[in-house]
């Protein structure tokens, strides 16, 4: 098989993978049917998102190792069985309980695992190609949003839940069996180009890590909390109805623009200065919030779902500059540990802040102290071309 048919059949498998994984992002299409089906309050039901992002953390964090034992073949297996069972566990048997199992645990750790399986794939290319690829394979995670979101909101809303996750089960399932098949000869069932796992707790105590570690967090911190409350932060602003239903595509269509369009400027530039234009654009986001309604909330949306979704395309580059390419996985499942810290931090804060003041003021104040922390942080980082690779 030639060299650019084995670059492509990579290349597919990756984003393939990640349209299956990306139905992570879509849970609040299924809020409202799920509290009429199950007569649960939407403080319950808040609880199986919760549970499915932890469950991803989890998996990113573990499936660097776990690769490296199964190879690629048997580890795409698990990966979109545990995905795809999730959602056949709520179709089979239904319930909250039905649902906090298969959605937020056997899902979340499906989905954790084929996001760690499409970067493990696109990571293989040739370093000339890795990060435009990278991009790609990163913007395919918003592609089941954006087609769910937009084509099928209404059947989805109108349709019992347990048909709806036995037909994304099914889907997820196709998928699974064409990324399996395009292993088959074609891709390496070793575990990528790096050597032995280091130990869990290895780097947690290194500076560079540390700071990249809290650069990513500030990121994550303003990005979830625009996913969790952007209507609501739209509505605060006194938005009208119509303006306030347009801000998380917005956020959706600067998810995607990021994802793509960051691989090839960090290629072009260098991902030390992608993370500090990214938490400059993430600030301005920020204080177009705290602006009365305008057509300007949809360019703070957009802007902080530019850097959300370009975030996944620039830290494996960046990681590659700072620590080398061999351990992009391995660093990469760690600082998912940031994402998932802005998840269980974001949201349930920033609910909580509502609650208390009747605003997001003091919620995206917190937002813009973070991401002034993240540009000084990323400032002391090295450049690349100063950096040794590895250690």
């Amino acid at each position: 098989m030639s060299s650019a048919s084995h670059q492509l059949r990579l290349l597919v498998a990756a984003c393939l993978t990640n349209v299956a994984m990306g139905i992570l992002y879509v849970w609040s299409l299924f809020l409202l049917p799920m509290e009429s089906a199950l007569a649960q309050p939407r403080s319950v039901l808040s609880l199986v998102p919760t549970l499915a992002l932890v469950s991803f953390t989890l998996a990113m964090f573990l499936y660097d190792r776990i690769l490296r034992r199964l190879g690629f073949r048997a580890f795409a297996m698990l990966a979109f069985g545990l995905a795809a069972g999730g959602h056949l566990v709520f179709a089979v048997f239904g319930g909250l309980a039905g649902l906090l199992l298969g959605y937020g645990l056997v899902f979340g750790l499906g989905a954790g695992f084929g996001y760690g399986l499409a970067l493990a794939l696109v990571i293989q290319l040739p370093e000339s190609r890795r990060s435009l690829a990278i991009g790609l394979v990163m913007a395919a995670f918003a592609v089941s949003g954006i087609t769910l979101s937009s084509l099928l909101a209404e059947p989805i809303r109108v349709t019992p839940p347990g048909r709806s996750f036995l037909l994304i089960g099914a889907a997820i399932l196709a998928i699974g069996v064409a990324v399996v098949a395009l292993m088959q000869g074609g891709i390496r069932t070793a575990a990528g180009p790096s050597a032995a796992a280091s130990p869990l707790r290895r780097d947690f105590t290194e500076a560079r890590f540390l700071t990249i570690f809290l650069v990513f967090f500030s990121i994550c911190f303003s990005g979830l909390l625009v996913v969790s409350h952007s209507t609501g932060m739209a509505a605060a602003q006194g938005a009208d109805a119509r303006l306030t239903g347009l801000t998380p595509g917005a956020f959706t269509l600067g998810y995607v623009l990021g994802s793509f369009l960051a691989g090839k400027l960090v290629e072009m530039l260098s991902g030390r200065t992608m993370l500090l234009a990214f938490n400059l654009l993430s600030a301005t986001g920020l204080a177009l919030f705290l602006l009365p309604a305008s057509p300007l909330l949809l360019v703070a949306a957009m802007a902080i779902g530019i850097v959300f979704g370009g975030s996944a395309s620039l830290m494996p580059v960046l990681i590659g500059e700072q620590f080398g390419a061999a351990r992009i996985g391995e660093i990469y499942g760690k600082l998912m540990l940031a994402y998932g810290a802005g998840g269980l931090i974001a949201p349930a804060l920033s609910g909580a802040i509502f609650s208390a003041t009747g605003g997001y003021g003091w919620s995206l104040a917190l937002a813009l102290a973070l991401c002034a922390a993240g540009l000084v942080l990323g400032l002391t980082l090295r450049r690349p071309g100063v950096v040794a690779v590895g250690r």
